[in-house]
């Protein structure tokens, strides 16, 4: 199974490399890169063009993460696609033990797993997760639980639940988790998958006040509308059990 790593990137810094190394490093070598300068004003395509596996593309105008991904999954041939932030590492078997739990079971919809925080590159903590998950749409509405750098997607699924949502700046990822919950599996893997970078004084779309109360909002009316969503899907399929008895009768 081929994998298209979606790898977002505004001004990455020096991070942007380490990222990449760390797609390199994988065990699993079925993959291909494709990095989307999201409008940086920094030389990003000259750290992605010496990387042999890395496709360059660039917006013109910053448009945020999601409209970068979806942009990056469309050049893409993978079966899967898999998220990597420009500022986060991937353990090295973040792919192989992603890749098996597919084949393994070709009706999961998505993969996600453990991971650590490494706040200002300096400190590494403990696995978020002390346990494994079971990741449901009635867990997921209370809150995210699942963390963008672990997500691997079967790339008919993704186009099936339309990507992300563009108008969503933050947790324009959750949404899109509660959408896959909604018909597929979600696989949780007890290992740690990746470092998810924390840069407490950084330029993180999480850091930025302004943009936070914005989008409160927005993910209020996100939460009621995927609820709304559920109780139908629920619905029609008491109907549909309801028909199916009538005709057994």
């Amino acid at each position: 199974m081929k994998v298209d790593v979606i790898v977002p990137a505004h001004n990455p810094g020096v991070f942007l490399k380490e990222a990449l190394n760390s797609c390199m490093a994988q065990t699993y070598r079925d993959f291909n890169i494709i990095v989307i300068d999201d409008a940086s004003t920094e030389d990003v395509g000259s750290i992605v063009k010496k990387y042999r596996k890395a496709l360059y593309l660039r917006l013109d105008e910053n448009r945020g993460p999601a409209a970068a991904r979806n942009y990056g999954v469309k050049f893409g041939q993978g079966d899967l696609v898999s998220f990597l932030d420009a500022d986060d590492l991937w353990e090295p078997k973040k792919l192989e033990w992603s890749v098996k739990a597919f084949q393994r079971d070709l009706s999961v919809g998505m993969t996600c797993g453990n991971y650590r925080r490494l706040e200002n590159r300096e400190r590494l903590c403990n696995p978020f997760y002390r346990r494994p998950q079971v990741i449901t749409w009635e867990r997921l509405i209370k809150t995210n639980l699942v963390a963008s750098g672990s997500v691997t997607m079967r790339r008919d699924v993704f186009e099936h639940l339309g990507g992300f949502d563009e108008n969503l700046w933050i947790g324009e990822d959750w949404k899109l988790w509660l959408s896959c919950a909604q018909e597929y599996e979600i696989k949780y893997i007890h290992k740690v998958l990746y470092k998810y970078s924390v840069i407490k004084s950084g330029n993180s779309l999480t850091n930025r006040d302004a943009l936070q109360n914005k989008h409160k909002k927005l993910l209020k009316n996100m939460i009621k509308e995927s609820t709304e969503r559920m109780d139908e899907i629920n619905r029609l399929g008491r109907a549909e059990n309801s028909s199916h008895k009538n005709l057994l009768t």
